[in-house]
């Protein structure tokens, strides 16, 4: 901000400052309105160099700290910006020890940067981080968290060389040095050596001025984001991001001037053996990660799972009847209508071979004893052809007593009720074979109950008791013989028990199958700006920015995320008075798609996913030295 003057053969000492202070009208879209002071990167400094008397070399030192006036904690110690103590020669440049601004910001704020790269109105708004991760990363911030992850950054323990200008070509390098070595990370054990690279190569020539500049943070996020308690753990890490800038002024004369900058940038992080993917976004910045970006599994978004109940074991099953738990179930699927077709509709036959003969007058004793004691008349397959039955049925169990199963049709008892009127009397009108089969199927239907006839007289006696047993007997042997059982075989294997298997949110649900991830976080952003001289004490400048969708990667990540883009802009009005000193008016803005989390670059608010924020000001702005 202050060039330090030196003086070859001699000591000097120069004391400098740069106070910038406005006040802020800011409104955040769903939060609240109000009104501040800031002191936008007040400071004071020293700076003294000399001459060591050796081939031209010169040592420099420097020690700059903030001047908050509204500020009334932290920066409490001395140095604590731009500070160093260096050698330096004319033709060889200079190496330091610093705490500095690195290369990858400094070497093209200043020059793309209308607004001073100061407070919230500067280009650190969406250049230099993703949003959450933090905005402006400053020696005493500490080096946990998310705001330890920007790539704008004045960083401690740094060696910094700077080169002498040749032939309008300038580089600078810093990397890090010190205590963060040997880090070891929570829930790991591990150690990692955090360090950061920073380089910047910038060109000038008359109005036309050029840079590239490029960072890498290697373990970086590793050490300052894992943390075992909120499994945001992982086993390393990288980050880096690439800078291409320019500038050109034209200069219309009569002190009237356009310049206009452009700048391209790309971040990308990269966390390495992650156990927790939204832990770990979360500590990145990223708390709304879990609720607004679908995981996949496959071609499907993860989900949770429903609580599924034990299943008991079965036990081996054996034929033996009376072992056996599902013999009356075998039997049952062979006492079907098919089969009681053909035991009625057989030839009699003394040995009763596929027959069953039943006396017209068949009564039982008292005892349940059959008791013949009348003729022998038999009732053959003309007395009980079935004419109103199909004959060619489903192989179905009688499941039901009351009900048995045709191919087309269920027959109950009800249905031969209607269809036929069994109560018809022998000897009444419309009474022939078919009713009298009806009846007599009526109540065989009865007797699969164990119910009879119910009327009971000895006169008709139909119980059908041998002709339901004789089914029974038919439908066993069938059983056995179409199982192929016998009375040892065991004919099924003991099935073990199926525990049950408890439900599963989904979050747990994303927890477990997001485990050991590589993750990748990616994005780009541009801006555009420009400084308009009118040719007296007023200028205007403006800067435009815009940031790409996050492109979130891994084995269960399905690309961009969606709506975390953003876009800002900054207009405002200048009138420097004639000793130097600038008065300003300045509007500013930041919007945010639904997920996105950008806020003002330097004096943040703390915004949240979403949120859109604007701030009208007047500051003045003055430097001495």
């Amino acid at each position: 901000m202050a060039a330090i003057p030196f003086a070859a053969q001699a000591e000097t000492i120069n004391i400098y400052g740069w106070q910038n202070h406005s006040w802020e009208f800011i409104d955040i879209d769903g939060g609240r309105s109000f009104d501040r002071t800031q002191s936008n990167a007040g400071n004071i400094g020293f700076a003294a160099s000399m001459d060591t008397g050796l081939n031209g070399i010169k040592v420099n030192f420097q020690c700059e700290q903030f001047t908050f006036y509204n500020h009334f904690g932290g920066f409490g110690d001395w140095c604590n910006r731009n500070s160093k103590i260096g050698l330096a020669h004319p033709q060889a440049g200079e190496i330091m020890m610093a705490t500095w601004l690195l290369p990858y910001n400094e070497g093209v704020a200043q020059w793309v940067d209308p607004f001073y790269d100061a407070g919230a109105d500067s280009h650190t708004s969406i250049m230099g981080s993703v949003g959450a991760s933090g905005t402006f990363y400053n020696a005493g911030f500490g080096f946990a968290g998310a705001a330890a992850q920007s790539f704008n950054r004045r960083q401690e323990n740094i060696i910094q060389y700077w080169s002498p200008n040749w032939n309008g070509f300038v580089f600078r390098f810093a990397w890090t040095v010190g205590n963060r070595d040997e880090t070891t990370l929570a829930g790991i054990g591990t150690e990692v050596d955090p360090v950061i690279r920073s380089s910047s190569l910038a060109y000038t020539n008359g109005p036309l001025w050029l840079a590239v500049t490029w960072q890498d943070h290697e373990d970086w996020a590793a050490a300052a984001l894992t943390d075992a308690g909120s499994n945001a753990v992982m086993h390393s890490s990288d980050a880096e991001s690439m800078r291409i800038a320019g500038r050109y002024i034209m200069d219309m004369g009569d002190g009237i001037s356009v310049q206009v900058s452009a700048m391209w940038e790309s971040v990308e992080y990269e966390f390495n053996n992650v156990t927790n993917v939204d832990a770990a976004m979360s500590a990145f910045g990223y708390a709304n990660f879990l609720d607004s970006y679908a995981l996949m599994d496959g071609e499907n978004e993860i989900m949770g799972t429903a609580a599924v109940p034990a299943v008991p074991a079965v036990p081996a099953v054996r034929a033996k009847f009376a072992e056996a738990d599902n013999m009356d179930d075998l039997v049952k699927m062979k006492k079907t209508l098919a089969e009681i077709h053909d035991i009625f509709s057989g030839n009699a036959a003394s040995d009763g071979t596929n027959t069953i003969t039943l006396s017209a007058n068949y009564t039982y004793d008292d005892a349940g004893t059959p008791d013949d004691t009348s003729d022998d008349s038999v009732l053959d397959a003309a007395d009980y052809a079935l004419p109103a039955l199909q004959k060619e049925v489903m192989d179905d169990p009688l499941t039901v007593p009351s009900e048995a199963k045709t191919s087309n049709e269920m027959v109950s008892i009800a249905d031969y009720d209607e269809e036929y009127d069994t109560t018809l009397a022998a000897d009444a009108e419309g009474y022939d074979a078919t009713k009298a089969t009806a009846a007599a199927m009526r109540n065989f239907l009865l007797a699969a109950q164990g119910e009879g006839n119910p009327a009971d007289d000895a006169t008709t006696g139909y119980k059908y008791k041998d002709a339901y047993d004789a089914l029974v007997a038919s439908a066993t042997a069938m059983a056995k013989s179409d199982f192929d059982m016998d009375d040892a075989n065991i004919t099924t294997p003991e099935v073990p028990e199926v525990p049950a298997v408890p439900a599963v949110s989904k979050a747990d649900r994303r927890a477990s199958i997001a485990v050991n991830q590589n993750v990748k976080i990616e994005r780009d952003a541009w801006m555009v700006s420009g400084k308009v001289k009118f040719g007296g004490p007023v200028d205007f400048r403006f800067s435009y920015m815009d940031a790409d969708d996050l492109e979130v990667s891994c084995s269960h990540c399905s690309g961009d995320w969606n709506d975390t883009a953003a876009e800002a802009f900054n207009i405002g009005m200048f009138y420097t008075m004639p000793a130097g000193t600038e008065l300003r008016l300045t509007y500013s803005e930041v919007d945010n798609d639904t997920n996105g989390t950008y806020d003002f670059g330097i004096g943040t608010l703390g915004t949240t996913a979403g949120q859109d924020i604007e701030m009208f000001a007047v500051g003045i702005v003055h430097w001495f030295d």
